[in-house]
């Protein structure tokens, strides 16, 4: 039965944490047209799905709100499909969202995005997700792997919600808007870090692997990485995605350095000295600072290098 209190019910759910190309470590799986058999029953995993309202009777919680129509509801709070079922994806992403808040306020934040986040999952049927900052959503779609049913593709998404409460109009410049990609791109891969397995088959630094088995063909399948060696030169890819990969190669240096714990809170904090302007120097100014100000200077000293490393700080 499902844990309660007056407020919240801790109900029950079977997700993908982080995806089944990683429990597995195999990249051979494929959608297979989002059929149950594609993914066997060890590719799932048993988690709480904590902080439901009232007694969970459906996905509506502290910090995650699903808004489909057809929501997901279950009498004892139990959630636990297959992913044939539609509601496997409200489950995961209510399960996402509410994981990666519940982090944040193990860092000390408990005012970054600390609202119900609306979500809405198998929207349309091209394959992309994004977030609507006017609207404050995150839309989800179904193409290939449905992307739901990735959760460093919700992660990254609620990476976008994150900053955009912190900064409001985050990334109204290029260099913005390539940060908040590489920032997204961090959060994916940094919350995996708790479940995930960094092995030559499924690097850690490896972005959405199991939604990108629907359209890459070389192993690892990756929609981005965080360990390129790209350095930014002054000169705009023209895609922020792409220019992002620098931002999160700093980044996830940072969280070797560092450590998930301590490099994590750096970069949430940092964004409280930004502004929706902001480019690349300015931003990794603001971070050094930061560290510098929270850890000290050789801590200070370790994230200035990875940034001047990728040519966003010169000094």
């Amino acid at each position: 039965h499902a844990a309660r209190s007056p407020k919240f019910t801790v109900g029950s759910a079977r997700v993908f944490d982080p995806n089944p190309v990683v429990k597995l470590q195999d990249e051979s799986l494929k959608d297979h047209a989002d059929a149950a058999n594609a993914v066997p029953a060890n590719g799932y995993s048993n988690r709480d799905l904590p902080r439901l309202k009232g007694k969970g009777h459906t996905l509506v919680g502290k910090w995650v709100q699903l808004i489909n129509k057809d929501r997901a509801s279950s009498p004892t709070a139990t959630y636990k499909y297959n992913r044939h079922n539609d509601d496997f994806e409200q489950v995961m992403a209510y399960y996402a969202i509410d994981s990666e808040q519940a982090y944040l306020q193990t860092l000390g934040f408990d005012e970054v995005n600390a609202e119900s986040q609306k979500i809405a999952v198998d929207t349309f049927t091209d394959d992309n997700s994004f977030y609507i900052p006017g609207a404050d959503r995150i839309e989800m779609g179904t193409g290939g792997v449905d992307d739901a049913e990735d959760p460093e593709v919700t992660w990254h998404e609620y990476g976008h919600a994150i900053q955009d409460d912190q900064v409001p109009n985050w990334g109204l410049r290029y260099q913005g808007a390539s940060m908040g990609e590489g920032f997204g791109d961090y959060m994916a891969v940094m919350m995996s870090q708790a479940f995930g397995k960094d092995t030559a088959t499924t690097p850690a630094a490896c972005v959405m692997d199991w939604d990108a088995t629907s359209y890459t063909t070389d192993t690892p399948h990756c929609l981005r990485r965080t360990d390129t060696g790209k350095v930014w030169t002054g000169t705009p890819d023209g895609d922020p995605h792409s220019d992002g990969e620098i931002w999160s190669a700093a980044l996830w240096d940072i969280n070797g350095q560092l450590g998930r714990d301590e490099a994590t809170t750096i970069i949430i904090e940092a964004h409280f000295w930004m502004n929706p302007k902001i480019g690349f120097q300015k931003a990794a100014e603001a971070t050094v600072n930061v560290a510098d100000l929270l850890y000290g200077g050789v801590d200070a000293q370790k994230v200035a290098d990875a940034f001047s490393s990728r040519g966003l700080l010169v000094t």
